[in-house]
């Protein structure tokens, strides 16, 4: 599935971008193996960026078009979370939760992962400031 939108990972009060853009981007969604997983590729500033996020379907509680995501896995050494915010039409957004809620129950092991080159991009900004 295909949906537009934005994704912070939160540490303590601090937000850090994972998925961000004027526009929001596409944001890929596939659901396998309890886990739902993000793919965006989109370009910022004539700069092309990337993320890839996965999380346990166990951990994730959603509100309207938001889902947040509680520390597990990679996010627990760091007591963080991750909330992704969806643009999608309200049947989307309502068969995705359908789909969490339906498909927890096959959740094995509890993994998250997360790269994003915008974020990285965002450290190295904010370290020569």
């Amino acid at each position: 599935m295909n949906v537009k939108g934005i994704a912070y990972l939160v540490i303590g009060e601090h937000e850090y971008p994972l998925i961000e853009g004027i526009i929001p981007p596409t944001i890929q969604v596939y659901l396998r193996d309890g886990h739902l997983t993000f793919y965006s590729f989109w370009r910022e500033k004539e700069e092309e960026h990337e993320a890839f996020i996965r999380v346990a379907l166990t951990k994730i509680h959603m509100l309207n078009d938001t889902l947040y995501v509680e520390p597990h896995g990679a996010l627990e050494n760091f007591d963080a979370s991750v909330v992704i915010k969806l643009k999608a039409p309200k049947e989307i957004i309502r068969l995705l939760k359908e789909l969490v809620e339906e498909e927890k129950l096959w959740t094995k092991d509890e993994n998250c992962e997360i790269a994003s080159t915008y974020l990285e991009d965002y450290l190295k900004r904010k370290r020569k400031r």
